[in-house]
């Protein structure tokens, strides 16, 4: 029979025989786990953006209006055990803030606008206290939680666009205005 340690303290009274359903079991969490980086690593390979949020005190119902929130601005938010993620993030960007996957952490990522996903986490996180920042990469670049809040603080791409619009056509107004009058 095969054996295993329940308690090892040296006592052969303190193991209890793991049976070959055990083991069954056993092979199938690590087939699982196995799994689950690899789908996250395959979530996270084209990412050029993502951050690293601690969750506490972020309910099921907050929780799910933060995805729509950022479903809506192409980005996802999902929870991940911090084994799994690093495990799943070895070869990627997101490992050089290895040192951020602790406590609970949950990753916000998109491939498109960095701006918007650091603005619907900014305004959830001080609208519910939750979550915080921690780390990030944006371009493939490490960033800190301080440098992430000051991207969160960056005019969106639709109101640079009509700042560069007023810009460009001011010079034109002020010249028909001059010749006109």
């Amino acid at each position: 029979k095969e054996r295993s340690p329940f308690f090892d303290h040296g006592a052969e009274c303190c193991y209890r025989y793991l049976g070959p359903d055990a083991q069954i079991a056993t092979m199938s969490a690590i087939a699982e786990k196995t799994e689950q980086v690899e789908l996250l690593q395959q979530e996270l390979t084209d990412v050029p953006h993502a951050i690293l949020v601690d969750f506490r005190g972020l309910n099921v119902a907050n929780a799910t209006a933060l995805r729509r929130k950022l479903r809506e601005e192409d980005a996802r938010f999902k929870v991940v055990k911090n084994t799994i993620a690093l495990r799943a993030v070895a070869d990627l960007p997101l490992n050089e803030v290895e040192e951020a996957f602790e406590g609970p952490t949950a990753i916000a990522y998109t491939s498109e606008n960095v701006v918007a996903l650091a603005k619907v986490l900014r305004e959830f996180a001080n609208e519910y206290e939750t979550p915080t920042f921690k780390a990030g990469v944006v371009d493939g670049k490490p960033i800190s939680a301080e440098q992430f809040e000051q991207i969160a603080k960056l005019p969106g791409r639709e109101e640079l666009l009509a700042k560069a619009l007023y810009l460009m056509q001011y010079p034109v107004t002020g010249l028909v205005t001059a010749l006109g009058g």
